[in-house]
């Protein structure tokens, strides 16, 4: 019986995967709890988008994952003087993977269960809740270390790390990470990639993970640690990744009744 091009990329894919994380797990990057963590909503995350899509979702939460890592890991000593740098040289927990992963868990989940004819929608909120987590990692571990902060509210100056800053350096940042996610989606549209649907998909892709990371900022802002509703980090990680998928599949409703 033939071996389907699909079922191939998924075993390399996973694979791959696996490899790398228990990898980043032996160089304690990540810690026991964010190991299960992340192995847990991997295999979840291959079953709901099917074989069709599950390699390609798969392939861009491990995108985000090592990108991730990688820029905490830039200008470490300068954040760590300046009191911003993430604990245990930039270990991640089992927080770390719900505030981020939670939102593509959802839209995958609604993926599954949509009509054929939503499920490019659902690609495109997953996609825009990774972008949203990459950009917002990218702008904080790279604005951190380069930025002059201002406060999103207000633009008045901010010490480095105070919830809500913002700076040219870390919003360029953004846009990189969101672009990074929104090139490797575009492995969900197959041939239909390089055809003017691909661009519009990239373009949504990004303007959503960069909006969905200047919600990150403002509701860092205005309500993280704050005693009225008590969010912290995590929280308005899942919050603002949400919003970003969310941006995402209301740009691209719009795009399929006006194009």
């Amino acid at each position: 019986m033939a071996v389907s091009t699909q079922l191939v990329l998924s075993a390399i894919t996973v694979s791959v995967a696996f490899l790398l994380v228990f990898f980043i797990y032996r160089k304690r990057k990540i810690s026991t709890s964010a190991l299960a963590g992340t192995l847990g909503m991997g295999v979840l995350i291959l079953l709901l988008l099917g074989l069709d899509y599950g390699y390609i979702g798969l392939l861009t939460l491990l995108v985000f994952f090592l990108s991730g890592n990688l820029v905490t890991r830039y200008k470490y000593s300068k954040k760590f003087e300046l009191g911003v740098a993430e604990a245990h040289r930039g270990m991640r927990d089992i927080q770390n993977v719900l505030g981020n992963g939670l939102s593509p868990l959802i839209f995958a989940v609604l993926f599954a269960i949509s009509s054929e004819q939503l499920e490019t929608l659902f690609l495109l909120g997953f996609s825009g809740s990774v972008a949203t987590a990459t950009a917002d990692t990218f702008s904080t571990e790279i604005g951190q270390a380069d930025g002059t902060p201002r406060l999103i509210t207000t633009l008045k100056h901010v010490p480095v790390g105070t919830n809500g800053g913002v700076s040219l350096p870390g919003f360029g940042a953004a846009a990189l990470g969101a672009g990074l996610i929104a090139l490797v989606s575009l492995l969900f549209l197959g041939t239909r990639a390089i055809t003017i649907f691909g661009a519009i998909f990239f373009i949504i892709c990004l303007v959503a993970g960069f909006s969905g990371c200047l919600i990150d900022s403002f509701l860092g802002a205005t309500v993280e640690n704050r005693d009225l509703l008590r969010l912290n980090k995590h929280h308005v990680n899942i919050l603002a990744t949400l919003s970003g998928g969310l941006i995402a599949m209301l740009l691209g409703a719009y795009m399929s009744v006006h194009l």
